[in-house]
């Protein structure tokens, strides 16, 4: 869809909105919703806000998984913030790139077998 907005510097010019919809198979409706929800601000920042903000007070946080990083936004209780549940948490985690990598992961699942 951005490429569409690209050429047509995002709707402005009408004559190529059709051409460049029709050769990417992509509706002109869904183009129009893109380009209206393009500037919207994402649904969970502040969540995702709180989440840096719990990894960023310890530097063993960073090994949190979602049910620990869950139980953590949960007794910090941030104000303003709606927190969802587990699954939720964990999708925010891995957008953003929170949470533990897989160095870390396969560091701790050795440790565990030995």
């Amino acid at each position: 869809m951005m490429f569409p907005a690209i050429k047509t510097r995002d709707g402005v010019i009408k004559g190529k909105i059709s051409f460049c919809c029709r050769m990417l198979k992509v509706t002109r409706q869904g183009f129009y919703k893109y380009l209206a929800d393009k500037d919207r601000p994402w649904k969970y920042q502040q969540l995702a806000d709180a989440i840096r903000t719990v990894v960023s007070e310890d530097e063993c946080n960073d090994t949190y998984g979602r049910i620990r990083m869950y139980q953590a936004l949960v007794l910090k209780q941030p104000e303003g913030v709606r927190i969802p549940g587990e699954r939720t948490v964990y999708r925010i985690m891995a957008e953003i790139g929170a949470g533990p990598s897989s160095e870390t992961q396969t560091k701790w699942d050795h440790q565990s077998r030995s």
